[in-house]
């Protein structure tokens, strides 16, 4: 009975392994339910790019002709930034104005002296005046810094004031309008009007303002005076004809100081040769009445005279002179002359500073020395800027002053140096006085349009890009594309032919490059019917070749020529703007183009409930389904392995028991011998 032994009693058995053994070959079908929904997931991941492709290509073709289209963007573009710049909106008209910027709009800023670095303002109620608008708060009493502090926080964007130290031991305070203009002067009244004077700031005028009356006019005969003298007064305005002269006495003389200035209204008219022309023909000579003769009750009367006179020519018109140099000013015994007037058919006021030109003015002389042009003269004043009332400013950093331009001949005042409303859809914006005459060019903007148009064609050679490595299966594909980095390259390999013979997907390639290809109508008829006449085509040929084929191009990828886009959009935009979208039948809908007929195809895969939301959806309702299997699956895994771990359970149970009688059996044994 020794020699008999019962395989597995007299050794242990390892149940574990056993177990797992049989467990690995039922997870065999777990592990292809999990690949299944990783394929899933994976299909449903390359429809989801090409939905993303689709809509960014769907997008952009809807930029290409919607309402917001950027055929309609305009740009304005200054022949000197430095001096004038602006913008424009899409409501622009294409124009091109000169401008001369003769002074830019300014806003009061003064300047205090000097002061030790412990002044103190004293406390109350502190009143300005910026224009019509007014600034009033109540200050307690402290540094030039608080004083500054507190009109900061009341000015409200009227008033600033900044404090600043010029030396060690003192510092100067800066009071200065938030408003250019001549109307937003600043005024300083009540305690802020002797704060002001303290400061040095302010300090007291005498009023030096004068206007020029026409009815003390007198004729006034040059050094060589001219044949004729007409001019007339008629409501405080002056008519100077061709050959009129004048002067004007200023009553008493009025000195000056370096800010005074002279305003003048100033109107031109041009006339005709027509109306140069003022002489008849002449009368002829004067003849008689004829005899007569009566008798007998019976008249009888001579025959008239007749006299025949040669045919009358008016005389030619006068040689045309042009002189500007209308205005002057005696100072003394001297005649100098002031700013002259702009050619142009609107009134014009012209600021003179004639305190710059002399240190008093006795007289305005006028003359017009030009055949062809009348002058209408009124308005007359002189004063000076600085002046507020009987306080002027001792050290004016700036003065408020209006901007003035000259655009096309006609002289413009605005009280900002933006300027919205001189050019339709138009906002200058002056940056500096000059002499210089910049151009302003208002235009389509070219840029933009080809940025989109660059755009629209890139997201379509994406698109034809990403469905020719899902469906086909040769590397050439992605070798071919050359714009991809070595990251993109490698990540295409691994979804190359992944969506090969997909129907769906061919045919939405032939039906892109059909569109792209097809002729559409536009304003320009023949001229402008394919998206090549633009500078936009598949471009088989290598560049420098004839003969080569660059045989990617033949998988229908689009080239742009910029220098033909270029041409095409600079001279007719608007045959290009058809191209991608038009309104064949007038009735304000787009109807036709590159660009909408895209959007229409695109639009049933990409749209809510499309065919590519139904294919995200099949591929949801796939992974739910094998996601649940996969977790009955698990329950049923779990189920079996309790039932084999019992079932072992039990057998090495039965075996314990087995080796316990075993051992028993082995020791009676022994006992037996």
């Amino acid at each position: 009975m020794s020699d008999i032994t019962i395989p597995g009693v007299t050794s242990k058995v390892d149940t574990a392994k056993i177990i797992d053994a049989l467990m690995d070959v039922k997870r065999v079908s777990l592990e292809r339910m999990e690949k299944d929904v990783e394929t899933y997931q994976e299909d449903k991941s390359y429809w989801q790019e090409i939905n993303r492709k689709l809509s960014k290509l769907r997008d952009s073709a809807k930029d290409l002709y919607s309402f917001q289209n950027p055929f309609n963007e305009k740009i304005a573009e200054s022949s000197n930034e430095s001096i004038l710049t602006a913008t424009a909106t899409r409501e622009a008209d294409e124009i091109e104005r000169d401008i001369i910027v003769k002074q830019i709009a300014r806003a009061d800023r003064f300047i205090s002296k000097s002061l030790d670095k412990g002044f103190k303002v004293e406390a109350g109620t502190y009143e300005f005046r910026v224009g019509e608008q007014y600034i009033k708060f109540s200050f307690s009493g402290g540094s030039l810094r608080e004083f500054a502090e507190a009109i900061n926080k009341k000015g409200e964007g009227l008033l600033k004031a900044e404090v600043i130290r010029d030396t060690k031991n003192s510092e100067i305070i800066i009071i200065e309008s938030g408003k250019t203009g001549t109307k937003n002067k600043l005024v300083f009244l009540g305690k802020s009007l002797e704060f002001g004077l303290a400061v040095g700031m302010l300090e007291e005028a005498i009023d030096v303002s004068r206007t020029v009356d026409f009815s003390v006019s007198e004729p006034q005969k040059w050094e060589a005076p001219l044949d004729k003298n007409f001019y007339s007064i008629s409501e405080n305005t002056l008519t100077l004809n061709p050959g009129g002269e004048l002067k004007i006495p200023v009553t008493p003389p009025l000195p000056l100081n370096t800010n005074m200035v002279m305003d003048v209204e100033i109107t031109m008219r041009e006339l005709t040769d027509e109306e140069m022309i003022t002489e008849a023909p002449p009368p002829g000579p004067t003849i008689p009445e004829v005899g007569d003769i009566t008798f007998e009750g019976i008249t009888i009367k001579n025959e008239k005279s007749h006299l025949v006179l040669p045919d009358w020519e008016p005389p030619a018109p006068p040689e045309r002179v042009e002189d500007m140099n209308v205005l002057f000013m005696g100072s003394g015994s001297t005649i100098v002359p002031l700013t002259r007037p702009e050619v142009s058919r609107e009134t014009q006021v012209l600021h003179i500073p004639i305190g710059k030109m002399g240190n008093r003015i006795d007289a305005l002389y006028l003359r017009n020395r030009n055949t062809h042009r009348i002058f209408e003269i009124g308005n007359i004043s002189i004063y000076d800027p600085t002046s507020r009332g009987n306080f002027k400013p001792v050290n004016p950093v700036s003065e408020a002053q209006d901007a003035v331009i000259i655009m096309d001949g006609i002289t413009v005042k605005r009280e900002t140096n933006e300027i919205d409303d001189l050019i339709p859809h138009v906002t200058l914006n002056l940056k500096r006085e000059s002499s210089e005459q910049v151009t302003l060019n208002v235009k389509r903007d070219i840029d933009s349009i080809k940025s989109s148009l660059i755009t629209f064609i890139g997201y379509y050679n994406q698109l034809i890009t990403t469905i020719d490595i899902f469906t086909r299966t040769n590397e050439e594909v992605i070798e071919q594309i050359d714009y991809f980095t070595d990251a993109e390259r490698e990540e295409a390999h691994k979804k190359l032919g992944k969506l090969q013979g997909d129907v769906m997907l061919m045919q939405l390639k032939r039906t892109m490059q059909n569109l792209m290809m097809n002729p559409y109508k536009t304003s320009g008829d023949t001229q402008l019917s394919l998206l090549a006449q633009i500078g936009i085509s598949t471009n088989t040929a290598k560049p420098g070749t004839s003969a080569s084929i660059d045989k990617s191009r033949l998988r229908g990828y689009l080239d742009i020529d910029d220098s033909i886009l270029t041409s095409m959009l600079t001279k007719n935009a608007g045959w290009v703007k058809d191209l991608f979208g038009m309104d064949t039948d007038r009735d304000l809908i787009i109807d036709s183009g590159i660009a909408f007929s895209i959007d229409n195809t695109i639009k049933p895969y990409t749209q809510t409930g499309g065919l590519l939301e139904n294919k995200f959806k099949t591929y949801d309702l796939k992974i739910a389904a094998k996601e649940e299997e996969i977790r009955e699956y698990n329950d049923y895994l779990e189920d079996y392995e309790a039932s084999l771990k019992r079932k072992y359970a039990n057998m090495e149970g039965m075996l314990e028991t087995l080796e316990e009688n075993s051992k028993a059996l082995e020791n009676f044994n022994k006992n037996q011998k």
